[in-house]
């Protein structure tokens, strides 16, 4: 270990050799702090003149202990700054004399005071942080990384497998890309899980990406990423805004690397899916209608209007008259809408269908067999507390179907359709 004595005069230096202690002698010395490419741990001391320490634009701490006038300071990669005299010393965050720049100025208490300490009249007291310097103040540090899991590479943040995040909005947030196993997996954040993956795309407010020193466009960012090497200053920076709610981060190349991890704004509590408690009872009239009755209203082959995000449960009771939902007004089962349906086609038993949120404007009902059986689904996005089932008076919700020869009759025929083959309306002419 080594003491090196600086000079009388205004010294700017760069503390970096592991286990000397840096004596300022007099002058108005500044220390800036930068980490090194391995565990270190110097030290500094200057009792006389205005003294500053200048933490650099995205310099990170990890832990601080402080004691009345002392200050220990672990930085990335482990390199350790213990500050003896740490009261008499002026602190800049952001700031770099070495290109002239000056950050925000702080004293030894307000400094201290970032990472919620206050320094004690006796003894030390110790805080674990992951911040960062980012335009002149420390931010939430959450570092990247990737491990390999049985569903493939997942992101770990601040080593936990792919949490979900709970940030505010107006604050700004460093996601740390420089691990080496993060080196071909450039994160970004979507208001769609999984992203572009899932045809969603990257947000464009509040987001940023840095490399090399400078701001990048996403696809500039994205392209430095590869399976060679590391990164150098590979950062995002994200601030949600007061209308974010849930967003999700992914990874720009690959697919389902964050799992279902979501990032919570403002302490958002998302609605959950709505389940109608009142059921849509289905029965067949015959073989030329369905009747359905559903909040004290019934009627046959009605209209029914469903809201989008929101669950229903079809009670079918028609035995020989299997209940499908659809997208083209036509018997058999093709044309059959199976997003958000469980059960289609049944005849008895429940159907249950949570309308999705692209799901379209008009659908249909329609029996397999029986062209008459059948009426119009409007799906909405709000129902503005109107009925479920609608009066169809005076309206002709069927379909036509030719004649035979003048006269038509449908019979009333039960079958089995757990195999739902398809049949033809039995016609015979008079």
């Amino acid at each position: 270990m080594t003491t090196i004595n600086l000079s009388k005069s205004d010294d700017i230096i760069i503390p970096t050799n592991n286990g000397d202690t840096y004596r300022g002698i007099e002058g108005d010395d500044t220390y800036i702090l930068v980490s090194q490419d391995k565990s270190s741990s110097v030290s500094i001391i200057d009792t006389k003149g205005n003294n500053t320490i200048q933490l650099p634009e995205w310099s990170k701490v990890k832990s601080i202990a402080v004691s009345k006038d002392a200050i220990r300071v672990t930085c990335d990669d482990m390199t350790i700054f213990t500050i003896n005299g740490a009261d008499k010393f002026s602190y800049d965050i952001g700031g770099n004399l070495t290109n002239n720049s000056i950050g925000s100025i702080k004293t030894f208490n307000e400094f201290v005071s970032i990472f919620d300490l206050t320094p004690p009249s006796e003894g030390t007291v110790n805080k674990s942080t992951s911040k960062i310097v980012y335009e002149d103040s420390f931010r939430m540090l959450y570092e990247v990384k990737v491990q390999k899991e049985d569903g493939g590479n997942k992101y770990y943040i601040n080593n936990e497998l792919s949490p979900d995040l709970s940030l505010s909005s107006g604050e700004k947030y460093i996601f740390d890309l420089n691990d080496a196993s993060s080196s071909n997996h450039p994160l970004s954040i979507s208001a769609t899980k999984n992203g572009t993956h899932s045809d969603g795309s990257t947000i464009t407010d509040g987001i940023k990406f840095y490399a090399q020193g400078y701001e990048k466009t996403e696809t500039n960012f994205s392209s430095l990423f590869s399976p060679e090497g590391t990164l150098e200053n590979a950062f995002m920076v994200f601030e949600p805004s007061a209308t974010d709610t849930v967003l999700y981060y992914y990874c720009l190349v690959h697919n389902g690397m964050a799992n279902d991890a979501k990032i919570i704004i403002d302490n958002y509590i998302e609605v959950s899916q709505e389940v109608i408690s009142t059921t849509l009872t289905v029965q067949n009239n015959g073989a030329s209608d369905y009747t359905i009755a559903s909040q004290s209203l019934s009627g046959n082959d009605p209209t029914l209007t469903l809201e989008r995000g929101k669950t229903y449960e079809f009670d079918i009771s028609s035995p020989g008259h299997p209940f499908w939902i659809k997208t083209e007004q036509i018997n058999g089962t093709s044309e059959s809408y199976n997003d958000g349906i469980v059960n289609n086609g049944a005849s008895s038993g429940l159907i249950t269908f949570t309308v999705p949120a692209d799901a379209p404007s008009t659908l249909y009902y329609i029996c397999q067999i029986h062209s008459g059986m059948t009426g119009i689904i409007n799906i909405v996005d709000d129902a503005m507390g109107g009925n479920i089932v609608n009066d169809t008076s005076g309206s002709d919700n069927t379909i036509s179907t030719p004649g035979y020869g003048g006269y038509n009759y449908d019979y009333d025929l039960i079958y089995d359709f757990t195999n739902k083959d398809e049949f033809t309306p039995v016609g015979f002419d008079i």
